[in-house]
C-alpha cells in the first residue's frame, strides 16, 4: 500500500454493538455506513475542513429514541435520512443495539448507552413512559431551562463515555427533551505495529507535504481489499466482533469527497480477502464536534412542514428539533485504539401555527395611509433605525 493519504472511518470500526441477526446486522452497517458517506460529504462541503469525524451509530440512537414519540411523518423522515430508506423501525434497531441489557463490564471494549430527559413543565402523554419502558429506558424530569440540567447531562456523557468527552451541552438546552447516544471503545490490534514509527511524508489536502510518524506493519493476517483507485485493509482487533476499515488513495492526491458514495461499501467492509500485505498509517488523535442539524435538513431528517405536535408519542405540545449536537474523539497508534462518541438531540417548543409572529429585526417597509380617505401619507424602507438623517 502506498504511503498516501488515509481516510479512517468508524462506520465499519465500531459497529458490532450488541448480538443480532445476520440480515439485521448487515442493513443496519449498510445504512450507517451510508449515513457515514453523506455526512462526511456535506459536512466537507460545509465547512472545507482537513480532518471530519462523525458517529453514525450514537447520531442514530439518539434521533431513533426520539422518533418513538415522533409522528408517523417524522418518523418516516428519520427513518429515511439515516439511510434505512422505507424501513421506519430501522433507528429504532440501533436503539436497542446500543441499549444492551445489563451495563458493559468496565473492562469491555465497547461501551454504549442512551438516556433521554425531559422539560419538568412538558405535558407527557399516557402512552409516553411505558413507550420508553419496552426499550429498556426509563426517562428522566429535569428543568430544561436551569443550570443544574447542564451539570447533570454533561454529567452523564462523560460517564457513558467512560471520561473521553467531558461535555456536550453550553448552556440549558430548554425546550421540550433532550434524547442522548454515546459510546465508549478502547481496545488493542489483533496484531501489533512496529514498535518504531519512522517519519515520512504526508500530503495535505492543499497539496502541501509534512512529514508525519508512520506506523508499519507488514505480514499476513490482514484482509485487504483494491482496485485501480484504492487500497485498503481491514484491520482487526484482539478478541472477535470488531475492525477498522482504512481506505487509501493508489495516487498521492488522497481521498476526496468525491469519491465517498463510491467507498460505501468498503467502510462497510464488503469484499475484502485474506492477503499478505503491508500497511503504512499514520499515528492520528482527533477531537472534533459540531451540530450536525443543518446538515441533517438539507438530507431530510426533519419534516419540511411540522404538523401541531411533532412528537405525538412523548407530548401533545408543540414539539421540533432544534439541534444535533456531537462530539467525537479517536486516538490511533501502535497498540490500537481508543474512541469516543456522544450525541444529543434538543428539541425546542415550536410557535403555534395559528400564531402569526412580525419581527422587523432587518430592514423593514412601512406605509402611513388615511383609512377614510385612501391617501398614502407616507411611506419608506427601515434599514436602521437609529440613524436620523437630516
Amino acid at each position: 500500500m502506498p504511503k498516501s493519504i488515509l481516510l479512517v472511518s468508524l462506520a465499519a470500526s465500531l459497529m458490532t454493538l450488541t448480538p443480532a441477526h445476520a440480515g439485521d446486522s448487515k442493513a443496519m452497517l449498510a445504512a450507517q455506513a451510508g449515513l457515514a458517506a453523506e455526512l462526511i460529504d456535506r459536512t466537507l462541503a460545509k465547512e472545507g475542513a482537513a480532518n471530519i469525524m462523525v458517529s453514525p451509530a450514537s447520531l442514530a440512537a439518539a434521533l431513533g429514541l426520539a422518533s418513538l414519540g415522533a409522528s408517523d411523518e417524522g418518523k418516516a423522515a428519520i427513518a429515511k435520512g439515516l439511510g434505512f430508506g422505507g424501513e421506519v423501525k430501522g433507528p429504532e434497531k440501533v436503539l436497542d443495539a446500543m441499549t444492551g441489557e445489563k451495563p458493559a463490564a468496565a473492562d469491555a471494549p465497547l461501551a454504549t448507552a442512551v438516556a433521554i430527559v425531559f422539560d419538568e413543565k412538558l405535558a407527557l402523554v399516557p402512552d409516553a413512559v411505558p413507550t420508553l419502558a419496552s426499550h429498556r429506558i426509563k426517562p428522566s424530569i429535569e428543568d430544561l431551562d436551569g443550570p443544574k440540567s447542564v451539570e447533570r447531562i454533561n454529567g452523564w456523557v462523560k460517564d457513558a463515555t467512560r471520561g473521553a468527552i467531558p461535555s456536550i451541552l453550553d448552556a440549558p438546552p430548554g425546550g421540550g427533551f433532550i434524547s442522548l447516544g454515546a459510546l465508549s471503545f478502547k481496545a488493542h490490534w489483533k496484531t501489533s505495529f512496529d514498535r518504531e514509527s519512522p517519519a515520512s511524508p504526508f500530503q495535505r489536502p492543499d497539496g502541501s507535504t509534512i512529514s508525519v510518524p508512520m506506523m508499519h506493519l507488514a505480514g499476513d493476517g490482514q484482509k485487504f481489499r483494491s482496485d485501480e483507485k484504492f487500497a485498503a485493509v481491514d484491520l482487526a482487533y484482539a478478541g472477535e466482533g470488531y475492525s477498522m476499515v482504512v481506505v487509501a488513495a493508489r495516487s498521492g492526491k488522497g481521498v476526496g469527497s468525491s469519491d465517498l458514495k463510491a467507498l460505501v461499501s468498503w467502510l462497510q467492509g464488503e469484499k475484502f480477502e485474506a492477503a499478505k500485505g503491508e500497511i503504512f498509517l499514520p499515528r492520528f488523535s482527533l477531537n472534533d464536534g459540531r451540530d450536525l442539524m443543518p446538515v441533517l435538513n438539507a438530507m431530510g431528517v426533519a419534516p419540511e412542514k411540522a404538523k401541531d405536535a411533532g412528537f405525538p408519542g412523548f407530548t401533545k405540545e408543540n414539539i421540533r428539533l432544534s439541534r444535533v449536537l456531537q462530539k467525537t474523539m479517536i486516538k490511533v497508534d501502535e497498540n490500537g485504539t481508543e474512541a469516543a462518541a456522544a450525541t444529543a438531540v434538543v428539541t425546542e417548543r415550536s410557535i403555534d401555527p395559528k400564531l402569526i409572529r412580525v419581527v422587523a429585526d432587518a430592514r423593514f417597509a412601512f406605509a402611513l395611509r388615511d383609512t377614510r380617505t385612501g391617501l398614502l401619507l407616507a411611506a419608506g424602507l427601515i434599514g436602521d433605525p437609529l440613524l436620523a438623517g437630516e
